[in-house]
């Protein structure tokens, strides 16, 4: 079988991956690989040319990223955003999005103001793994509806984790759920100083 070190990224085999132009917010698409290298991905709207693109998505059990540029579509090609990957920038970069097994408390907050605590098990300063705690007192019907409402793939959450050098809070975006309380996100637009913390993190696990 072939470890993570060695595979190569292939988001076109992942069921969806996360797309992030320009820095904007993460969009949710699938990926499909043209005959002449570059990547389609089905997203509605219009993309400037020239603009970056992070893409980011599973595959495995492991995160990977992607870092390209929007170039113009084909003649005659299939509606979507083209993008073209800039191996000059080191576009995989799996040090950086390795995921470590691990136990971090945190809780999820919904848009409408809900908090959920739990339990990051898997984290890479791409996205984490949460197992929420489905025993707490006042979780009642109504709320455990609210919540998977909340959690479905798409969805905008925050994240507050409580790392060893104090809190922090991520805006992520929900990527899937395997079931009830356990929920895959993917994170958005994290700041350069989060981003350092939680590589530094992993790095003593």
């Amino acid at each position: 079988m072939m470890g993570q070190t060695t595979e190569e990224p292939q988001p076109w085999t992942a069921p969806t991956a996360s797309a992030s132009l320009g820095g904007g917010p993460a969009q949710i698409c699938r990926v499909s690989r043209e005959s002449d290298g570059t990547l389609r991905l089905n997203l509605s709207g219009f993309a400037m040319i020239g603009v970056d693109v992070a893409l980011l998505w599973t595959q495995n059990g492991a995160g990977f990223s992607i870092v390209g540029t929007v170039v113009p579509p084909p003649a005659g090609g299939m509606p979507g955003v083209y993008m073209r990957v800039d191996m000059s920038m080191g576009a995989v970069d799996r040090r950086r999005f390795r995921r470590s097994s691990v136990q971090v408390p945190v809780v999820l907050i919904l848009p409408s103001g809900q908090m959920f605590p739990g339990l990051a098990i898997d984290l890479s300063v791409g996205g984490a793994r949460v197992i929420v705690d489905l025993d707490v007192d006042d979780l009642g019907e109504e709320a455990l509806i609210d919540m998977v409402d909340g959690l479905a793939p798409g969805q905008p959450v925050t994240l507050e984790m409580l790392l060893p050098d104090g809190p922090a809070e991520i805006n992520c975006q929900v990527h899937g759920s395997d079931e009830v309380g356990d929920v895959r996100l993917l994170f958005v637009d994290v700041d350069a100083e989060t981003r350092a913390r939680l590589d530094a993190f992993q790095e003593t696990q």
